[in-house]
């Protein structure tokens, strides 16, 4: 296992089964974003986490194939890759350079008191026309943290058709906490914000005043 501290730009794999699987760093929430503007930021719930990736494919060798990603990010606890209890057995294998303008984040709904259900992504929180029944039933799409990086294996293997590799038994995927596995709920909400659901988060963010490069000066 490596010894060194992932960073934000690291592609790992971790071995499951004589299989490899292979992750990236996206984003260390804390350092990059919430040291400089901790206060009124929509990420702040996610102190303490990695912006995670998972790549397509199950590998019988430590190589990597692809750069398509079957998870395209998640949040996870930076803390649970370290400690004794949750750390991950993964093993550094390259390092690319992030370009902020493509980092994508997790879409869900929130409700938020005098504002009402709001789209939620990255720092972005946007007024929808969500009733609460409709937010409490059909659309409980609620943001979370899954945890450790193992948890996003199980995930991957689950939308793979390898459950064979799954170390838990799961009933809840991604479709209940992000739009982006939900398609047509997610045309609904685009629809609603009047938004482009083609776009890039960073343009959507910059026409809301969010520049996310202000973190990377």
């Amino acid at each position: 296992m490596s010894k060194r501290k992932l960073e934000e730009g690291d592609i790992f794999y971790v071995e499951r089964r004589e299989k490899y699987i292979f992750g990236k760093i996206l984003l260390d929430v804390s350092d990059r974003i919430l040291k400089n503007e901790k206060q009124n930021s929509g990420l702040q719930s996610y102190d303490g986490c990695y912006l995670t990736a998972v790549y397509k494919g199950i590998y019988d060798t430590p190589i990597l194939e692809t750069s398509e990603l079957i998870i395209p990010s998640a949040f996870i606890l930076k803390k649970h890759f370290y400690s004794k209890k949750y750390k991950v057995d993964w093993v550094y294998y390259d390092n690319q350079v992030i370009d902020y303008h493509k980092l994508d984040f997790p879409e869900n709904l929130l409700s938020i008191h005098e504002k009402g259900i709001c789209f939620r992504k990255g720092e972005l929180e946007i007024k929808t026309n969500f009733t609460r029944e409709e937010y409490e039933n059909e659309y409980k799409i609620l943001g979370s943290i899954e945890g450790s990086f193992e948890s996003l294996i199980d995930i991957a293997c689950y939308y793979q058709n390898r459950k064979n590799l799954m170390e838990i038994n799961r009933v809840v995927f991604l479709d209940s906490s992000d739009f982006r596995f939900a398609p047509e709920k997610r045309k609904e909400v685009y629809k609603q914000i009047g938004e482009d659901i083609n776009q890039s988060y960073y343009e959507m963010a910059l026409k809301h005043s969010f520049d996310l490069g202000r973190f990377y000066k």
